[in-house]
């Protein structure tokens, strides 16, 4: 219990915490699993649980599990409810620290001042700078970027789109994110992106495999499992239904029993996906069917691409020869396994002008290539344009 660490809970500490609650964890097993204190745990649950209104009574159940999450009377209850959800206790926490940092610290009369001078400026059609230069009163008040940033926080008259080039540069917009599809959110516990580097950290030897998926069109039925190699660049791909967690699992199974344990245990330990609804299953891979555990899976932070940049940069070589909004439909498992063939038979400049084909070649031998249906196509030969 030592090595506890003062530190701001992040997304994906709140996700481990109500997988943990769902778990039925106490506050102690869950500050021992986060490494913080359990008073950081106390103040995240008093501060940010969604409260339900209802009679005025104690509930004996409520304080046995800490929140109504999995409470079984939940339905019927008529006391006081209590829910933890991890995408509203971040969106709780991130706007009252951004609201903290968002009140002017200048007196009320200073921003009238400041408000008078840029209003009548911008009226004219001057930029912010050139009011802020040209007035001696401005730069014993405040500096340039504090106007500008009252302007844009709504301190003043003026609005931002009435600045000189305001629609040249890029504004970010608040993002509305689904939610999250894992159909039991306990599968997070030990499959964190955090769990992944720390295991990352202590096997470096181990092979990494990252999950991704490829679609066409909106309505259509089926889609591409992409399964890449980061360490070589290499990719290859599956035929599933779109949205189909059983299709994903099921053709992962097939490809683990067609390469045989001793392969899948040298190629896949360590797996990698996002918190996409094909995936919502993924954990179970790592039992076979004796129900021994042979691989590990872990998922990325929600929302955030980055966490398997490789897979999503080698799609671009994809996108050549499936242009996005073009329908996938039409494709057979024989007509993927040719356009991944000319894909990993691209020299890459990052490889020392070898192929991803020839690099796996090297450390896997080719009959797990044969396995899974990629060939080597001449140089000269490699064709990279849209098929559909």
């Amino acid at each position: 219990m030592g090595n506890k660490v003062n530190r701001r809970l992040d997304v994906e500490d709140r996700m481990v915490i109500q997988a943990c609650l769902h778990d039925r964890m106490t506050i102690e097993q869950i500050s021992f699993r986060l490494k913080v204190s359990k008073a950081t745990i106390c103040r995240e649950l008093h501060r940010n649980c969604i409260n339900e209104t209802g009679q005025l009574y104690p509930c004996p159940t409520l304080k046995r599990l800490i929140v109504c999450n999995v409470c079984a009377k939940k339905g019927y209850c008529q006391g006081q409810k209590r829910y933890y959800n991890f995408q509203f206790a971040h969106k709780q926490a991130f706007d009252r620290n951004h609201n903290s940092r968002s009140v002017p610290k200048l007196s009320e009369d200073t921003i009238n001042t400041i408000d008078e001078i840029v209003t009548e400026g911008v009226l004219l059609g001057q930029s912010l700078h050139h009011i802020y230069v040209s007035n001696e009163i401005l730069p014993s008040l405040c500096c340039e970027r504090t106007i500008r940033r009252l302007i844009y926080r709504g301190n003043l008259s003026v609005r931002p789109h009435q600045l000189r080039r305001y629609v040249r540069f890029k504004h970010e917009y608040a993002k509305e994110h689904g939610e999250l599809h894992l159909r039991d959110i306990r599968a997070l516990i030990g499959r964190t992106h955090k769990d992944f580097v720390r295991f990352c950290n202590s096997h470096k030897r181990l092979n990494i495999v990252e999950y991704d998926s490829v679609i066409g069109k909106r309505d259509d039925g089926f889609a591409i499992l992409t399964i890449s190699f980061p360490a070589f660049n290499f990719q290859f791909g599956l035929l599933i239904k779109k949205g189909s967690p059983a299709s994903v699992n099921q053709r992962l199974r097939h490809l683990f029993d067609r390469l045989g344990p001793e392969l899948v245990n040298t190629i896949f330990p360590i797996n990698l996906c996002d918190n996409g609804i094909e995936f919502s299953c993924f954990h179970r891979l790592e039992d076979d069917a004796t129900g021994q555990r042979h691989i590990k899976t872990f998922y990325t932070n929600p929302y955030r691409a980055t966490d398997k940049a490789p897979a999503e940069r080698n799609h671009e070589l994809v996108r050549y020869c499936l242009p996005k909004g073009k329908s996938l439909n039409g494709l057979t498992q024989d007509m993927i396994d040719d356009i991944f063939s000319n894909i990993n038979s691209y020299v890459r400049a990052s490889k020392d002008d070898k192929t991803p084909y020839d690099l796996v070649k090297a450390r896997f031998g080719k009959l797990f290539l044969d396995l899974i249906n990629i060939v080597r196509v001449p140089n000269k030969k490699v064709k990279l344009v849209s098929l559909v």
